[in-house]
């Protein structure tokens, strides 16, 4: 990420983690679609795949939880965690 990359993304109102990396998003609601676009670039419509998303320290309660396709959370100013599980349909 350049440096002028890096400031653009400090420059959004929320810091959340996907896969152990840092982003900044602009809205305290996270959707299903942003997290896997954040972790998979290019694949959350793609049908070949079905993704898992688990999420931690949200403002929303439950705090944890699974996040289901469609669906959506609200994240802290800084520090929710999402890790995302990607899978082959077979």
């Amino acid at each position: 990420m350049s440096n002028e990359e890096h400031m653009a993304d400090k420059q959004a109102g929320f810091e959340i983690i996907v896969d152990t990396v840092p982003r900044s998003v602009q809205d305290a609601r996270v959707t299903w679609e942003q997290v896997v676009e954040i972790a998979y670039p290019g694949q959350s419509g793609d049908q070949r795949y079905v993704f898992k998303v688990q999420y931690q320290d949200a403002a929303n309660q439950p705090s944890a939880g699974t996040l289901v396709k469609g669906g959506h959370v609200e994240v802290e100013r800084s520090g929710t965690t999402f890790s995302v599980l990607r899978s082959l349909v077979s």
